[in-house]
C-alpha cells in the first residue's frame, strides 16, 4: 500500500526533474527554439498536420497525398499544429514540453520495472541514465520526431510483458495478453519497423512456459543470418544486386515459416533426455533438406509462373541449405547437451494437448495488433495508392543508384555484420556498445603505439580481446547470480528483444536502405540499457554482500544520479539561456525572406526536403523532391524518368537547394540537368528557375 502511494510521488518527482531545467526550452526565444529541432524531418509532421487541420488532406504540399510517416505520432501533431493559425512557434513549444513529458513518463516506468524485477537501487541509476545521458536525450526527447513517443510506447509495453502472471490461471493470462497486444497498437504505429520486436515478443508468450519458446527464438535469428549471408555470397559479385530483393525477401519469408515448422512436425522441438546426437543430426538433416525443398518450390513458382520476382539465383537456396544445416544442428545439438547437463525430463509441446493454449494466447496478443494493422494498409492503400509508407520504399530505390548524394548500401556480408557494430550514433544500431568498445581499441592502439590507421588483423584481435575479457566478466557475474540473472532475462523477454532488434537492423543494413538515422535504433538502445542495468545489478548486489553497509550502496547511487542530472541542467542552461545569446542553429529570418523577396505567394517551388521552409513560407507550396513525403505516383514518375511531365502539371516555378545534389547527383541530375538557371544565392542555398521547355 505505501509503495502504491509512492508510484504518483515518484512520477511528479521525475517531472520535476525533467521540466526544471528544460522550461527554460519551451519559454526561450523564437529563433533559438529552433535549436531543439535540429532535423527537417520534424517538420515533415508538422506541416502535413497543419494541412489536415486547414482541410488540405493527407498531404505535405497540399497536392498529393501522401503516407510517408509513423501514424501514431501524426495523430498527437494534429490538434497541437491546430493553434499554428494563432502563432507558429506556439505548437513548436508544445511539442517540446509534449516530448519532455514523454521522457520523464519513460523514465518512470523503466524506474518500476528494474526495481521490480532487479534492484531499486540501480532502477534510479537506469532511469535517470535513460533521461539524462546527453546521447540518448538528444535522439528521444529533442528532434520533434515520434522518437519520444516510441521510446515511451516500447518502455510501456516490456513493462507490461513483465508483469504478466501466466501462472495464476490461463484465462487471466489471456486477458492480461490483451492488453499487452493492444499496448503493443501503440508501440506498432508510433514506429512501424517495431513488427520484428512485436512478432518475436509474441510468439514467445504464445509458447510461455515451454523450452520451445526458447529455441525457436534462437533458430529465427539463425534462419534469418542463413538467408542473408546465402544471398550475399551468392550475389556479391553482381553490381546490380538489389535488383534481386525480391528473391530475398521471399526467401526470408518462407524460411522463417518453413524450416521451424517442419523441424517442429518432425519432433525437432521435442524435449527428451534419449534423444542422443546422432537422432539430432539426422533430424535436422531431414528437416532443413525437406524445408529447402518446399522453399525451392515456392520461389521457383513465383519466378516462371506468377512472375513475383525478376531474379531467382538457384544455387542460393543450395547455400542456405548448407548454412542452415550448419547453424540449426549446431544449436539443437548444443540445447541437448545443456538439457542432458541439467536432467531434464519429458516435455509436452504436441499440438494435441497444447492446442487450445496456444491458439487462446495467439488470439488474445495478435488479434488487435493484426486487425489494425491490415485496416492501416487498406486505408493507406485506398487514400495514398500504396500499402506501407512510400519514404522508406524510395529510400531502398536509392540504394540501387549509381551515383546517389545518399550513400552506398553494404554490398557483402562483411560489411552487413561489421555495420551492425559501427560506432558511430547515425548507421551503428548497437552505438551504445560499439562505441566504448571502439574507444577502448583505440585506447588501446595508442597505449602500445600502434598506428591509429585501419588495419583489420589488429582490429579484429583487439576486438576478440575485448570481446573475451567481457564474456570473462560476464560468466564470471553470472555464475555468482545465474538463478536471478535468468529469472530477470526471462520476465523482461530479453531473448525476444534481442533477436527482434537484430532482425530489425539487419533489415536495414542487407537490403540496401539508405540513409538510415540515429533515431531509428530506439529498441536497440532500450536492449542496452536494460542489460547493463541486469550486469550492474549484479555487480552490485556482490559489492554489497561483500561490505555488508547498504547505506554506501545508497550513498554512491546517490552521487551518480546526481551527476547524471548536474552535468544534463548544466548542458541545457548553456544551449537555451533566456537570454538567447548562442548561436542559431538555423537562420530562420534570413531564409524566409530571401524566399518571399525571390519568390511571389503562390509560386510552386521544388525542394529536396523542405520540411522548415513549407512550415514558415505557408503561403508558397513547398513540393518535396525527394519523395520522401509526396506521393506513389510521385515515386513511380521519378522512377519511370517520368517526373518532368509532373513537375510541369503541377507548375513548379522555382528549385530550391545544393548544386551538389540537384546537379551531381542521382536521381536529381536526370531530371535538372540543363533546366536549371541560378536565380540568387540565398543563405543555405541556391535558387534555381526551372524552365524544361526552352530547353
Amino acid at each position: 500500500m505505501i509503495m502504491k502511494k509512492r508510484k504518483p510521488l515518484i512520477f511528479i518527482f521525475f517531472l520535476l526533474l525533467n521540466f526544471l531545467p528544460q522550461f527554460f526550452v519551451i519559454i526561450s526565444k523564437s529563433d533559438n527554439l529552433l535549436n531543439w529541432y535540429i532535423t527537417d524531418d520534424a517538420f515533415y509532421y508538422f506541416k502535413t498536420a497543419q494541412n489536415i487541420i486547414e482541410g488540405n488532406g493527407i498531404s505535405f504540399d497540399g497536392i498529393d497525398p501522401t503516407n510517408g510517416f509513423h501514424p501514431f505520432w501524426m495523430i498527437l501533431c494534429v490538434p497541437i499544429f491546430a493553434l499554428a493559425r494563432v502563432d507558429l512557434f506556439l505548437p513548436l513549444r508544445i511539442v517540446a514540453a509534449l516530448q519532455i513529458l514523454l521522457n520523464a513518463a519513460s523514465g518512470f516506468f523503466l524506474f518500476e520495472m528494474v526495481s521490480e524485477k532487479m534492484s531499486k537501487s540501480f532502477a534510479w541509476i537506469t532511469a535517470l541514465f535513460w533521461m539524462f545521458f546527453p546521447p540518448i536525450h538528444g535522439i528521444t526527447t529533442k528532434l520533434g520526431l515520434e522518437t519520444g513517443l516510441n521510446a515511451f510506447m516500447l518502455i510501456v509495453f516490456f513493462y507490461l510483458v513483465s508483469r504478466l502472471t501466466w501462472d495464476e490461471g490461463e484465462r487471466k493470462f489471456d486477458k492480461q495478453l490483451f492488453w499487452v497486444g493492444l499496448c503493443g497498437v501503440g508501440v506498432l504505429f508510433s514506429r512501424l519497423d517495431n513488427i520484428f520486436v512485436l512478432l518475436l515478443v509474441g510468439i514467445w508468450l504464445v509458447f510461455r512456459g515451454k523450452t520451445i519458446g526458447r529455441i525457436s527464438q534462437i533458430d529465427f535469428l539463425l534462419i534469418l543470418l542463413s538467408a542473408i549471408s546465402s544471398f550475399f555470397l551468392r550475389l556479391s559479385s553482381y553490381e546490380n544486386i538489389f535488383d534481386y530483393l525480391p528473391f530475398l525477401f521471399l526467401l526470408i519469408g518462407s524460411s522463417l515459416v518453413i524450416k521451424p515448422t517442419t523441424l517442429y512436425f518432425l519432433n525437432g522441438y521435442a524435449i527428451d533426455e534419449k534423444k542422443n546426437v546422432f537422432f539430432i543430426l539426422k533430424n535436422t538433416l531431414l528437416s532443413v533438406t525437406i524445408s529447402s525443398i518446399l522453399i525451392f518450390t515456392i520461389l521457383f513458382i513465383s519466378h516462371e509462373f506468377l512472375q513475383l520476382i525478376e531474379g531467382f539465383p538457384r544455387s542460393a537456396i543450395l547455400i542456405d541449405w548448407f548454412i542452415s544445416l550448419v547453424l540449426i544442428g549446431g544449436h539443437h545439438t548444443f540445447y541437448q547437451k545443456k538439457i542432458l547437463r541439467n536432467s531434464t525430463s519429458y516435455e509436452d509441446v504436441s499440438l494435441k494437448t497444447n492446442w487450445r493454449v496456444w491458439w487462446g494466447r495467439t488470439v488474445s496478443y495478435f488479434s488487435s495488433i493484426v486487425g489494425l494493422l491490415i485496416a492501416y494498409l487498406v486505408f493507406n492503400y485506398r487514400y495514398a495508392g500504396i500499402a506501407m509508407p512510400v519514404s522508406g520504399q524510395i529510400k531502398r530505390w536509392w540504394g540501387t543508384l549509381p551515383n546517389s548524394v545518399y550513400g552506398q548500401p553494404e554490398r557483402t556480408i562483411t560489411g552487413v555484420f561489421s555495420g551492425l557494430l559501427d560506432p558511430s550514433r547515425n548507421n551503428g544500431p548497437y552505438w551504445l556498445l560499439a562505441t566504448p568498445v571502439s574507444k577502448i581499441i583505440d585506447f588501446l592502439k595508442k597505449f602500445f603505439g600502434i598506428s591509429q590507421a585501419g588495419n583489420p588483423i589488429v582490429d579484429i584481435f583487439l576486438l576478440v580481446l575485448i570481446c573475451g575479457i567481457f564474456m570473462f566478466s560476464f560468466k564470471f557475474l553470472l555464475n555468482k547470480e545465474r538463478e536471478k540473472f535468468r529469472k530477470s532475462v526471462d520476465s523482461l523477454a530479453l531473448l525476444p528483444l534481442f533477436v527482434g532488434t537484430v532482425f530489425h537492423a539487419m533489415i536495414y543494413k542487407s537490403t540496401g536502405y539508405l540513409h538510415a538515422k540515429e533515431w531509428y535504433w530506439i529498441g536497440e538502445m532500450f536492449l542496452l540499457v536494460l542489460l547493463f542495468s541486469i550486469l550492474f545489478t549484479v555487480f552490485l548486489e556482490m559489492i554489497e554482500k561483500k561490505l555488508l553497509n547498504k547505506k554506501i550502496i545508497s550513498f554512491l547511487t546517490l552521487i551518480i544520479c546526481g551527476f547524471l542530472w548536474g552535468k544534463f541542467s548544466i548542458s541545457i542552461l548553456q544551449q537555451f539561456p533566456l537570454d538567447g545569446n548562442v548561436p542559431f542553429e538555423y537562420n530562420l529570418d534570413g531564409e524566409v525572406q530571401f524566399i518571399r523577396t525571390q519568390t511571389e505567394s503562390g509560386d510552386v517551388i521544388g525542394m529536396t526536403g523542405g520540411g522548415l521552409t513549407a512550415y514558415f513560407v505557408p503561403d508558397r507550396t513547398i513540393l518535396n523532391l525527394d519523395g520522401l513525403i509526396n506521393s506513389a505516383d510521385y515515386f513511380s514518375k521519378l522512377k519511370d524518368g517520368k517526373i518532368t511531365e509532373y513537375l510541369i502539371e503541377n507548375n513548379v516555378k522555382y528549385i530550391y537547394g545544393e548544386e551538389l545534389v540537384l546537379l551531381d547527383s542521382d536521381p536529381y541530375r536526370w531530371v535538372f540537368t540543363d533546366t536549371l538557371t541560378v536565380e540568387a544565392s540565398g543563405p543555405y542555398f541556391l535558387l534555381y528557375k526551372y524552365d524544361p521547355i526552352d530547353n
